[in-house]
């Protein structure tokens, strides 16, 4: 099904929509097409394919999925925040993707690639910053107590939002707020899409629905946050996607993203394809 031409857009999809739609290769037809009419691509990170790497008895069938969809390595969620500190006070309009799938792994398979030594990098990587994460929203959380009424709100997922994008952006790219001195309070929130998207979903997950993550592996999905912003369709697992839909609801953060479930696959835009 190969065909050659550009990407205007990237879409994504979570792990369990990659699962199911390997188990149903007659949605690679009308899939295929609905990304060549719409000059778009699947979109994958590192945070995917370390979770793909643990369904060993689906690799195979990763690597068809990935074979014969348009399919593009895409950057890691650090540079995507760097391009997004080097581009301020102006929004990022630097491209996600990183290289097609064919040129990442040559000759060798997705299979193959997936159960070699190259993906414990990205690995340790991902337990690294989840320690990093828990242990910086636990900070977050001491200093930011719930409203008058004891529980916490709607009203302060901005102010959420905004206190996590100053705190990951001291702890790493101090010298960029050094620059700011006395005007950080000033500091334009939104040109960190991909930090402010996290702390809502954080903030909407964790706060808001009073939930506690149980081990360090329920912090796994915060790692694909970082590229929603950027994509032109994401399609996710119920219950991140309805969180989602509340943020795109009351912020600006997802405009212009479509936010879908596996319902996509059964509307009549995506069989028309």
């Amino acid at each position: 099904m190969s065909q050659n031409y550009s990407y205007s857009g990237c879409v994504y999809f979570d792990t369990n929509i990659i699962s199911m739609v390997v188990e149903h290769p007659e949605l690679y037809r009308p899939l295929f097409n609905f990304l060549f009419e719409n000059h778009l691509c699947i979109a994958f990170s590192d945070a995917l394919l370390v979770e793909l790497s643990q369904a060993t008895r689906k690799h195979d069938k990763f690597n068809t999925f990935f074979t014969i969809l348009p399919s593009a390595k895409i950057k890691s969620f650090e540079a995507v925040i760097e391009e997004e500190v080097k581009s301020y006070p102006k929004m990022r309009t630097d491209i996600l993707l990183l290289r097609p799938t064919n040129s990442e792994f040559g000759r060798q398979t997705i299979t193959s690639w997936l159960s070699s030594d190259k993906i414990e990098e990205p690995r340790r990587n991902q337990q690294l910053y989840t320690k990093n994460i828990k242990q910086q929203l636990e900070y977050v959380k001491s200093n930011f107590p719930p409203s008058n009424q004891g529980k916490y709100n709607i009203e302060q997922a901005e102010i959420f939002a905004w206190m996590v994008t100053v705190q990951w952006l001291k702890r790493s790219y101090p010298d960029f707020m050094k620059k700011l001195n006395d005007n950080r309070r000033l500091l334009k929130a939104e040109a960190f899409p991909s930090i402010q998207l996290f702390a809502y979903y954080v903030y909407y997950k964790y706060y808001l629905d009073n939930r506690q993550p149980k081990e360090l592996s329920d912090f796994g999905d915060l790692f694909h946050l970082f590229y929603f912003p950027y994509c032109t369709l994401i399609i996710l697992e119920r219950n991140m996607y309805s969180i989602l839909n509340q943020i795109k609801s009351r912020c600006k953060v997802l405009d212009g993203v479509e936010v879908n479930n596996v319902d996509f696959f059964s509307n009549n835009q995506f069989l028309r394809g």
